[in-house]
């Protein structure tokens, strides 16, 4: 009786002692919780499950829901400002992969049961109850190799003589015919259960599937940026033909995830001081005025760069101004174009990218490559 009852404070001590401390380190979920704030769930659930992997047993959680199409998941956690409670974790259903979202990490289940009531008023739902972390963790690394070789328990009435029988049968069994060492020839059902993880593909080797798109799609971006442009004509005669002052303003609406309808303006200065043919100076500046429209086709992958690829056509006016007499063309132009946008928060990024102009003149036609570098701003969400 006393040797139950110490037993009894002993165990009760202990876990006393183990509710003190945190239940898994929060430097342990940083990675997960950083890359959620960035947008990448994906990257997150890894990072989470690497986390709770051997620190999760005993411990439970509230299932706040499983979410196949992962826009609305970051939109939801969005919606409540990311809180440190939440977690992800991948989940397949139907053989597509998703993601389980889930709240707090508690020592029982009694206190997840109680904390269902503290959860946004978003994120509840009807049927929501706690689960074990075990229960929902996806299968990791296997099982360690020497427990497959544990002998399996001894019946009752042979217990004593069981264990080293186990021990020694081995060596012995090609030549036993005793039925104390045909015991261990049922051990391959006993050790069935922990080979099974074997069986199971292993986190690791979900990366290798196409992962969903996390990032969500703006209605409208809109571009503002420096430019330059050196045309080939301009150039011809001892000029540089490079138009050093210009600008670029754009505005793409978004139809889909990929594809947009962009209209831009831009306006190119050059100035120079040069030699008539009688020796006196003369003023010579130029400018251009471009307005275009067209579609253009956007990558948006799950990290923070989106490049696009675009075909524009519209109007030129080539303006040249010497000694106060100016002089103007318009032209038709097609402009194809390349793209990169790096997001630096949801609604703003930095914008780069360069074109070719052909501009078809009246007396010739004009080939120009423009660059430019500024910011795009990204209003409203698909």
């Amino acid at each position: 009786m006393r040797r139950a009852v110490g037993a009894w404070v002993i165990g009760w001590l202990a876990a006393a002692g183990a509710g003190a401390q945190p239940l898994v380190p929060p430097e342990a979920l940083a990675r997960g919780r950083e890359l959620m704030t960035l947008g990448d769930p994906l990257g997150a659930a890894d990072a989470f499950h690497e986390a709770l992997r051997g620190r999760g047993a005993g411990l439970h959680t509230v299932r706040v829901g499983v979410y196949c199409d992962i826009t609305n998941l970051e939109r939801q956690a969005r919606a409540i400002g990311n809180p440190k409670e939440l977690f992800v974790l991948r989940r397949s259903v139907a053989g597509r992969p998703c993601l389980g979202l889930f709240w707090g990490l508690f020592p029982s289940r009694t206190a997840a049961r109680e904390a269902l009531a503290t959860m946004p008023a978003t994120l509840r739902a009807a049927g929501q109850a706690p689960v074990a972390v075990s229960d929902v963790l996806p299968p990791g690394e296997p099982a360690p190799p020497q427990v497959a070789t544990m002998p399996p328990p001894s019946p009752p009435g042979e217990a004593p003589v069981a264990p080293p029988a186990a021990a020694t049968a081995p060596p012995e069994a090609p030549l036993a015919t005793e039925p104390l060492v045909s015991e261990p020839a049922e051990a391959p059902p006993a050790v069935a259960p922990p080979a099974a993880p074997r069986e199971v593909a292993p986190l690791e080797s979900r990366p290798a599937e196409p992962p969903a798109e996390p990032v969500g799609v703006p209605t409208l971006e809109a571009t503002v940026a420096y430019s330059g442009l050196w045309d080939d004509t301009f150039s011809r005669g001892g000029g540089d033909g490079f138009y050093e002052l210009g600008w670029v303003l754009s505005l793409c609406g978004n139809l889909s995830r990929s594809i947009g309808v962009v209209g831009e303006a831009s306006g190119h200065y050059s100035s120079e001081d040069t030699l008539d043919d009688a020796g006196a100076p003369l003023a010579v500046d130029r400018d251009l005025l471009g307005v275009h429209a067209g579609l253009r086709y956007t990558h948006r992958g799950g990290g923070r760069v989106a490049a696009y690829a675009q075909a524009l056509g519209g109007w030129t006016r080539s303006g040249l101004e010497i000694s106060g007499r100016r002089e103007l063309e318009d032209a038709f132009s097609v402009q194809p174009g390349l793209g990169l946008h790096v997001r630096l928060s949801t609604s703003v990024g930095l914008a780069v990218g360069v074109d070719y102009r052909l501009v078809l003149g009246d007396e010739q036609d004009r080939g120009e490559v423009r660059f430019h570098a500024g910011v795009v701003i990204a209003a409203g969400e698909r």
